[in-house]
């Protein structure tokens, strides 16, 4: 153990050598400062953190429990953090804010696309190595303290969280690192009431582009806000090559590789960010198509509550490689969080390993109960408030594509009311479509729309992509 470096109500971490003599962080949770239950949660948390390979997020080393003492060891990353270099230097040049948020998005949704969510991201979060690299850390200790000015709408009022509080807290990070301060407040209960009442206010110098981005962040909403953190990471690439938005760097400005200072009067200055894009000049198209963990979790958790754990071993028996890889057989519901986002092929996949599994007497019956429970789970869960936006037909029309993309990653959802009692529904531009998920959808549409008021609703499904149409086509009618 080399030194302290600082504690927190339910941790303590330190700087330790390893046994091949490197340094690492060491964070250790006590016996008496958690429940067995948060400990238990934080080592899972952290071991999926483990098998994130991006270096924009901090890397897990090993994890482990020694006498009821939760511990973790991850990367030492030489440098400073964020927080200081904003308590220094102020407002950063628009095209550095930039380049720290775009690399602080890349660890986000590289989390995410784990399983993870942040849910306390502030300055003190993101360390800048001397390279000029971005990382993030403090992944699965979501306390709110010190964290106040960044918390959401809904951390605040309902404690929930998700990946779009992490949009949130990056908008806020964005728009600090422009203006110098955090867009509500540092703390306190008028910050609090800024952050659920008051809409962010820009100085004239904040480019036209910053504006747009931080203010679809901080929409009060979470169902309007930017939908996760890669479709943010695209827009603040593109700020990057508006020549409108006062992005060029002039040669006064191009900022200088950092020393690191034990003097704290002794500002650090700013690491140059890295590129990014490719050598070539080529942006690198995010991945898509994937379906949200809450949906893929509720299902599955019906399967062996109703089947057992001998129709989860045979699902596992059927299961590829790549499906192997992407769940955790033999944790419950296989190791899918909630927050997380799965491609939509290997669910797809599941869906036709659970049916072969248990070689339901009447298939149709077995996949109406199955999105039967995923209704259910998602309309009394976490997601409720999100259901109420579509309670009502004018609702059902305007707000169809928000409860779309909430759960699948790609395409769009129109729904158009043909008359009292009836709609159309169409999905474009479903490039991961898989028939065993659009064969859920019809059912899927039914339980939901049925849970929020349409009473004796059917859903047909009348052209499918699988089939060789351009969209797939549903008709719905129901006791109006």
């Amino acid at each position: 153990m080399e030194r302290r470096l600082g504690d927190q109500a339910t941790s303590v971490t330190c700087v330790a050598r390893s046994g091949d003599g490197g340094r690492v962080v060491l964070k250790m949770l006590p016996a008496d400062a958690a429940s067995q239950t948060v400990r238990a949660r934080l080592l899972r948390d952290m071991r999926a953190l483990a098998a994130v390979e991006q270096r924009n997020v901090v890397r897990i080393d090993a994890t482990g429990e020694h006498e009821g003492m939760a511990w973790i060891a991850m990367e030492y990353v030489q440098g400073t953090d964020l927080a200081r270099l904003l308590a220094e230097r102020g407002a950063l040049p628009v095209e550095v804010a930039l380049r720290y948020a775009i690399q602080a998005g890349e660890g986000l949704a590289a989390a995410h696309g784990a399983g993870l969510v942040h849910g306390a991201l502030r300055p003190s979060k993101l360390l800048l190595a001397p390279d000029g690299r971005v990382v993030l850390v403090g992944f699965g200790f979501t306390g709110q303290e010190g964290s106040a000015a960044y918390l959401s709408p809904e951390q605040i009022e309902h404690g929930m969280v998700d990946g779009r509080s992490d949009v949130w807290a990056l908008g806020c990070l964005l728009y600090e690192m422009s203006v110098g301060e955090p867009p509500f407040g540092r703390g306190g209960s008028a910050t609090s009431l800024a952050i659920l009442r008051e809409e962010p206010k820009f100085p004239p110098h904040v480019a036209g582009a910053v504006v747009h981005i931080v203010s679809a962040c901080l929409r009060k909403s979470s169902f309007a806000r930017i939908g996760s953190p890669r479709e943010l990471v695209g827009l603040m690439r593109d700020a990057l090559d508006d020549p409108d938005s006062a992005l060029r760097p002039s040669p006064s400005r191009v900022p200088a590789a950092p020393r690191i200072s034990t003097a704290p009067s002794r500002p650090p200055s700013i690491p140059p960010p890295i590129p990014s894009r490719a050598p070539n000049g080529m942006r690198v198209p995010a991945a898509r198509g994937r379906i949200k963990g809450t949906a893929v979790r509720a299902g599955l958790s019906w399967f062996i509550d109703a089947y057992g754990a001998v129709a989860a071993a045979r699902v596992s028996e059927l299961a590829s490689p790549e499906l192997h890889a992407a769940l955790r057989f033999g944790d419950a519901a296989l190791g899918v969080m909630p927050s997380g986002w799965y491609d939509t092929q290997l669910i797809g996949e599941l869906l036709v390993a659970m049916e072969r599994a248990v070689s339901p007497a009447e298939p149709d019956l077995f996949v109406s109960r199955l999105a039967e429970a995923i209704a259910r789970d998602n309309v009394n869960g976490v997601y409720r408030s999100l259901f109420r936006l579509v309670a009502s037909p004018g609702l059902l029309e305007a707000n169809a594509q928000r409860v779309w993309r909430t759960y699948v990653d790609e395409g769009t959802l129109t729904v158009r009311v043909r008359a009292p009692g009836s709609f159309d529904a169409r999905v474009r531009g479903w490039s991961r479509h898989s028939a065993p998920v659009c064969r859920l959808l019809r059912p899927m549409l039914e339980h939901l729309l049925r849970a929020v008021g349409y009473t004796g609703l059917v859903v047909d499904r009348t052209e499918c992509v699988s089939e060789g149409a351009s969209q797939c086509s549903f008709e719905g009618s129901w006791l109006a």
